[in-house]
């Protein structure tokens, strides 16, 4: 147990590295949590006016849909192993409380609007002045320049407008757009990468630097080969689902149960091969116009209506155990159910893990999967309250008494933990 109050992976492998949050829902929240996950020092700066949006879900077993600010599993997942403090950096001195834990900090993250930092007076020429060997991360919807620096953007957006949204639709329903918000993993893991390495630059030079990340530009990135293909002339504006194919068979097909599937892909002959002795099809093995992927396709719906009458007496996973045993790529279509309740294989590399929390005891989270070997990755406590760490974080770090602490309660600078820390008046 630290003096802060919380559990650190005192052996991972950022361990005595600081990060200071100005964060909110995911791409930038996501950042600190493995860094926190790998032994850094994390503290989030909150403010009670302001809450993060996942403080305001409700837990999933929940009829009501009430709020519960610390027990939410999005907060857990995004936030476990960190410290809060509670300043209202819309008065002097909470900015002034700000600067000094940035002089204080290896590494800023946030992910607020262009701007809006440098208008609080914490951008980066402020803390960059306050704390020369800083890095400081920003990321946006569109990045901090350009003609549309100041946009408002969420995840849906930015799929829409990077491409991937068409880029998932079917020829018959093109734009399908998911229920996710995928750009802000993954514009978090360009972040961390991005991180790491003005890390081991200031290592070198001695100095810190600004990062500014795109989340357009960073899901647009991964939109490479569509792009190459509009520019060279093939296929332009064509889905995936809309090319020619090179593989047959290729889908997914139902099997045995309510609403359960098995998607394969064979993406050679000798993996045809196999796919021929697992179903039994020694017509189709023999058939020299199905040797090659070109005869197949043209014998799609005959050989899917195959595969389906097979898969259709098997779950899924028996279907796809047997289909891997003869070198096929095949795998049930999951839900998250199945992934908790029955997958051998993330249980068996143990992919969910218990983390303490501060209101529920212990919870299950996905385990950071990063695969250090040395330096594993641990989640530290869950379940903070808006303010939790307030004592440690100016007491501690910044040398405040609880008679200083107290007055700049009552400027209003810092806002005190109140309220009961599982219900939705505590925000």
């Amino acid at each position: 147990m630290s003096a802060d109050g919380s559990v650190k992976n005192a052996a991972g492998a950022l361990a005595g590295l600081r990060v200071l949050e100005f964060t909110s829902a995911m791409a930038g929240p996501w950042v600190g949590r493995i860094m926190a996950a790998c032994g850094a020092e994390v503290i989030r700066v909150e403010s009670r006016d302001f809450p993060d949006v996942v403080r305001g879900y409700s837990r999933p077993d929940d009829p009501e849909h009430v709020p519960r600010p610390t027990e939410s599993p999005w907060f857990t997942d995004w936030n476990a192993g960190k410290l809060f403090v509670a300043l209202d950096l819309r008065r002097p001195r909470g900015v002034e409380l700000a600067v000094k834990l940035a002089a204080r900090a290896d590494v800023v993250v946030e992910n607020h609007a262009a701007g809006v930092m440098d208008r609080l007076g914490l951008g980066w020429q402020q803390l960059s002045v306050a704390n020369p060997r800083l890095v400081m991360l920003s990321t946006s919807g569109y990045g901090a320049t350009g003609p549309a620096a100041g946009y408002v953007s969420w995840g849906p957006n930015i799929m829409a407008l990077s491409g991937m949204a068409a880029a998932s639709g079917f020829a018959e329903r093109e734009c399908t757009m998911d229920q996710y918000a995928f750009p802000d993993p993954m514009t978090a893991l360009h972040g961390l990468f991005a991180v790491m390495s003005a890390l081991e630059h200031r290592r070198q030079a001695g100095r810190g630097q600004y990062v500014d990340l795109s989340q357009f530009e960073c899901t647009a990135g991964l939109a490479g080969e569509l792009l190459v293909d509009a520019l060279a002339g093939s296929s332009a504006g064509a889905t995936p689902s809309q090319k020619p194919a090179s593989a047959c068979p290729e889908g997914v097909y139902r099997c045995s149960g309510e609403d359960r599937w098995l998607a394969l892909s064979v993406q050679d002959d000798g993996q045809w091969a196999g796919l021929c002795r697992v179903l039994g099809r020694s017509a189709w093995l023999a058939d020299a116009g199905l040797v090659h992927a070109d005869g197949r396709l043209e014998c799609t719906n005959e050989i899917n209506e195959g595969i389906s009458d097979w898969t259709a007496e098997r779950s899924p996973l028996e279907a796809s155990e047997q289909l891997q045993g003869a070198g096929v790529a095949a795998a049930p279509v999951q839900n998250v159910d199945d992934q908790y309740k029955r997958d051998p294989q993330l249980r068996g590399r143990g992919f969910f893990e218990l983390v303490e929390h501060l209101t529920l005891g212990t919870v299950t989270a996905c385990a950071m999967p990063l695969g250090l070997g040395d330096t594993p990755a641990a989640s530290g406590v869950a379940g903070a309250a808006v303010a939790e760490h307030n004592d440690y974080v100016l007491g501690e770090l910044l040398g405040l008494s609880a008679a200083d602490i107290a007055e700049l309660e009552r400027d209003g600078a810092v806002q005190p933990r109140a309220g009961n820390q599982t219900g939705s008046d505590d925000q």
